[in-house]
């Protein structure tokens, strides 16, 4: 520690490059959060959901493939389940806006008892139960959106070819790690627009397509009454389903959030490639930050060592300053993108992509062990060259 105050005088012998080497760390760090952050945080948030005891059933051949509504109830009477409610991807439109956010019909009696994570105002939880047109709405979707109970939701159908004129009575609140940007309306309410759409038809391909995703559930989200029966019934509703026209694939919430994180392919080990180019674009200009450091120090370096500093001494003193200057820049940028993506919601200009986004405490510390990683890598040459450089040639240039 005595050597401290000496270590922080050399770091700020020439503020601007230190400055810019802080800068180009920070900077470069922030991003690479930003990135590192998106699987790992969808990670953290899948796993979470153990907690819950819920699993997920879905046709065998992927969400394009018929689940019939039936099979809700069916499921809902099997002996170890709370509950159990379609959970059907809508798609609709609001307004004028592009990218749909996240449209659900669910059974509206038993979906907060499946997502029971969520909080919603009795008499707002009674009103939609009792209004088949309306909607209960995350309160984050509320804020953006700027709605409140009581106000219009219409959506124009996409998907579907049917609209939705939705009422919202209720919002719901939960945890800043959940999907608060739902919306969840009466399952009915859309199966009976579809049937209306076919018995107004004539046969023709509108007819048809509706008939076809008319008492689709799309998924099936079922509460188990403990984390012991989830695999047993997973296997249980299979196995009842399999030689049947539409056989389904049951797992627990958490696998069936991975699949997602799946699907994106090799994205994930293109963003790990990204993130080490980062790190040895890092090494580059906090290594040449260092060694113009220390050649513009090569006689005081020299006097250093005339008047009794050892090589070690030396060797510490310039690697302590590599790192932290490098350590600066990382706690600015790995610490600092995580307090603003704490205090900022990224997600909201996410388009409907992200429900949520944060940065997990593991990978910002990450990025402060890279910070510190590259300083000490960064500074060995030029720490190294310091140590072992000659007090005559190292005077001589006094001269």
């Amino acid at each position: 520690m005595k050597y401290l105050t000496y270590i922080l005088r050399n770091a700020r012998r020439n503020p601007v490059r230190t400055g810019l080497t802080i800068a180009s760390t920070s900077i470069c760090l922030f991003l690479m959060m930003i990135l590192l952050s998106f699987f790992a945080m969808n990670t953290e948030a899948t796993s979470s959901t153990r907690i819950f005891n819920r699993i997920v059933t879905m046709n065998a051949n992927g969400f394009a493939g018929m689940l019939p509504v039936s099979r809700v109830r069916q499921i809902a009477a099997m002996e170890g389940v709370v509950g159990a409610t379609p959970f059907q991807w809508y798609g609709g439109k609001y307004h004028d806006e592009v990218m749909p956010f996240a449209q659900f019909g669910v059974d509206a009696d038993s979906v907060f008892t499946i997502l029971d994570e969520y909080a919603v105002p009795a008499d707002q939880l009674a009103d939609f139960k009792a209004n088949k047109d309306g909607a209960i709405i995350g309160r984050k979707l509320a804020t953006d959106r700027n709605l409140k109970v009581g106000d219009p939701l219409p959506l124009k159908g996409d998907i579907y070819p049917v609209d939705l004129d939705l009422t919202v009575r209720g919002i719901y609140n939960g945890d800043t790690n959940r999907d608060l940007r739902m919306c969840l309306f009466h399952y009915e309410y859309l199966d009976e627009a579809l049937k209306k759409t076919t018995m107004s038809g004539s046969g023709g391909s509108l007819a048809t397509a509706s008939s076809q995703r008319s008492g689709n559930a799309g998924s099936i989200f079922i509460k188990c009454k403990s984390a012991d029966v989830t695999t047993s019934l997973c296997k249980k509703i299979d196995e009842e389903y399999r030689n049947t026209e539409f056989p389904t694939r049951t797992q627990t919430e958490e696998a069936f959030g991975l699949m997602f994180a799946e699907m994106l392919g090799d994205l994930k080990n293109t963003i790990y490639w990204i993130g080490a180019a980062v790190v040895v674009s890092l090494l580059f200009v906090a290594g040449n930050a260092m060694a113009m450091t220390m050649r513009e120090r090569t006689t005081e370096v020299a006097v250093l060592k005339a008047i009794g500093f050892t090589k070690g001494l030396v060797l510490f003193l310039v690697l302590s300053e590599a790192v932290l200057v490098a350590g600066l820049g990382g706690a600015i940028g790995s610490l600092g993108c995580k307090y603003f993506c704490d205090f900022v919601d990224v997600a909201r200009f996410s388009g409907g992509f992200l429900p949520f986004f944060y940065i997990p405490w593991n990978i910002a510390i990450l990025g402060l062990a890279v910070s510190l990683f590259v300083g000490f890598v960064s500074g060995l040459i030029p720490a190294f060259l310091a140590a072992n450089s000659s007090v005559i040639d190292g005077l001589r240039k006094v001269v």
